[in-house]
């Protein structure tokens, strides 16, 4: 018999969650060309050269034939990731000069870059690094289903009690140091924009962004 944590990385959730995905990628993809101007110079921060993570990657290889991508990565890489410049770094403290870049763009990496504190130096770095500005998707907490593990309503707790239901359920990195859903709320409050990404009401994904989206959502 599975576990939890097997059940739900493996189980028919998982296999629902990667068709639902695929049509989330494609919005996202879709937002992110329409916001971003062909040929532009696009920082891509926490990208990943690893197996398992080639669902979210769909959407940053998306912008490989639109812009001019640089890759940072979280850990140790390639010199060059999709044949792209690679470089390892921190998203909170960008090793570049004041707009280096037209723009800085990750897809589902503030959530998990220290909690608010951390968001809040993730965009401070990226408006710093971007010099028309960034762009940054990320999970509605307010969507009903957790989308890292398909979990119904366990993100809604507040933290001690959410830490502790991740924790039963075999998921016990589940914390402020490296998760922490924002809403469209908490994003603002950080001094970003913030747009419906994909789905409808409550929306699945949410954009952080510094200038007014070319297409509103």
């Amino acid at each position: 018999m599975l576990s939890v944590p097997e059940l739900l990385k493996k189980g028919p959730a998982r296999q629902l969650a990667r068709r639902v995905s695929a049509r989330s990628r494609a919005r996202k993809i879709d937002l992110l060309r329409t916001n971003i101007r062909p040929g532009s110079r696009v920082l891509l921060v926490g990208v990943s050269p690893e197996e398992g993570i080639g669902t979210e990657s769909a959407v940053e290889r998306g912008l490989l034939d639109h812009a001019q991508v640089t890759c940072l990565v979280y850990g140790a890489c390639p010199s060059r990731l999709w044949g792209r410049p690679t470089l390892r770094g921190d998203a909170r403290a960008l090793p570049f000069a004041d707009g280096s870049f037209d723009y800085v763009v990750s897809n589902a990496v503030i959530e998990h870059v220290g909690g608010p504190d951390g968001a809040r130096q993730m965009i401070t770095e990226s408006r710093r690094v971007g010099r028309l500005g960034y762009l940054h998707t990320t999970p509605n907490r307010w969507f009903p289903i957790e989308p890292h593990l398909m979990v119904p309503l366990v993100h809604w707790l507040p933290e001690k009690a959410r830490q502790r239901g991740f924790a039963a359920l075999g998921f016990s990195g589940y914390t402020r140091s490296n998760y922490w859903l924002f809403s469209r709320r908490t994003l603002r409050e950080l001094g970003a924009n913030a747009s419906r990404c994909t789905g409808r009401w409550p929306a699945m994904t949410l954009l952080a962004h510094s200038e007014p989206l070319a297409r509103d959502t």
